[in-house]
């Protein structure tokens, strides 16, 4: 399998120039989107190398990628250098150690369910919170003790130690989806309007967790609080200092989520500087909020081919808050970048296709099965959007 391949001394040598010339030049671009210049093109990602499970050919998946800290770091390794060697585009490679969307939750008493060859996730019959009582004894983490996050700090620890690329936090969910985990959906929204209090306090204690343990894996990667390499493989380096996924917003209302919600993301992005925050769908209806949201400085959207709605909310944010546009590459995905880039002002946004060779986006927002070739597929995407500027500019 060519993904378990370390790279040899000259590989190594030759991503360590890629990636030092990739990274100046990123930097330039980065600073003129957080800067709300005028261009005449965004900067664009049209990248294949995931450090997620889901959208990656599992043939190409090694078995122990969750158990071994030298094969998920060879595994980055290898597809971000054929990555970078091949398509000129803006991404920044950075290792990740992921272990899904659970690990905050599971220091706080989920179960995790390891399907094989899948994204590691919370066992979704089970929540540790089930009454008010249990928000009263519930306990915030503590990283040097929980299982999984010391096993994602040894894993940040061999990455750090064993090769020259940035290392990550691992997956960061923020207050509210971690609440959703431990809950539910049902008991979370009913205790939001039964009992106000008990909700604050659950999302107070998460919230605490959530810093605690970001402050340790920086200390452990040696990150500075107020600067991260990336959110969800897009470059923002000093201008932000976390990224967090807030995907349960596009399900929630503009008032409970201004009262149970952007206290609490405010909290954790003004402890860190100021950062960024994903979700996929459409929460164009929290752009007040989201200008309320104090130490927010960018959203990081995989829009499912509802581009209306991003540019939507982008008139209503306008130059307070940096957009990333992202998604899985559609199908038919010269019609999709037609319809964004005749949709969406350049100043001030990104755009990041994630290429699939099993994963394609339809229109109408559903993920569809596909069986496309990696490079050649690749390839032509990033082409397409290189030709497309050449012609309307």
């Amino acid at each position: 399998m060519w993904t378990t391949q370390p790279l040899t001394n000259e590989e190594r040598e030759e991503f360590k120039q890629l990636f030092d010339n990739r990274l100046e030049k990123v930097k330039q671009k980065t600073a003129q989107v957080f800067s709300f210049n005028p261009m005449k093109e965004p900067p664009y990602i049209v990248n294949s190398a995931l450090y997620w499970v889901f959208g990656l050919d599992p043939e190409t998946l090694p078995e122990d990628y969750f158990e071994d800290p030298a094969v998920m770091t060879n595994f980055q390794e290898r597809t971000y250098y054929d990555q970078v060697k091949e398509i000129d585009d803006d991404f920044v490679p950075y290792l990740m150690p992921w272990f899904g969307t659970i690990v905050a939750a599971s220091a706080f008493g989920c179960e995790i369910t390891w399907l094989h060859k899948q994204d590691p996730a919370a066992n979704p019959r089970y929540y540790p919170v089930k009454t008010v009582e249990d928000i009263h004894n519930l306990q915030v983490p503590d990283p040097e003790k929980d299982a999984l996050m010391l096993k994602v700090l040894d894993f940040q620890k061999y990455m750090k130690a064993n090769s020259f690329l940035p290392v990550g936090i691992t997956d960061f969910q923020g207050p509210l989806t971690t609440a959703n985990q431990l809950m539910g959906y049902d008991k979370l929204i009913y205790l939001m309007f039964d009992q106000p209090e008990a909700m604050h306090q659950l999302m107070d204690k998460v919230t605490e967790g959530l810093i605690r343990w970001v402050k340790k894996q920086k200390e452990v990667i040696g990150e500075p609080m107020d600067w991260c390499i990336g959110d969800q493989q897009v470059y923002t380096g000093e201008h932000a200092g976390i990224w967090f996924s807030d995907d349960d917003a596009v399900l929630m209302s503009p008032e409970t989520y201004r009262e149970f919600v952007v206290p609490y993301n405010s909290r954790i992005l003004q402890e860190f500087g100021g950062g960024c925050v994903h979700y996929c769908g459409d929460a164009t209806h929290h752009a007040d909020n989201f200008l309320a949201m104090e130490g927010l400085v960018a959203l990081n959207i995989y829009n499912l081919y509802n581009i209306p709605s991003v540019a939507e909310l982008q008139k209503k944010i306008g130059d307070k808050i940096v957009l990333f546009v992202c998604d899985f590459t559609p199908v038919d995905y010269a019609a999709y970048f037609d319809e964004m880039f005749s949709a969406l002002e350049y100043k001030g946004m990104l755009v990041c296709s994630q290429y699939s060779p099993v994963v394609g986006l339809l229109k109408g927002g559903k993920y569809n099965a596909v069986r496309r070739d990696l490079k050649t597929g690749r390839e032509d995407v990033f082409q397409y959007i290189s030709s497309y500027f050449s012609r309307n500019n």
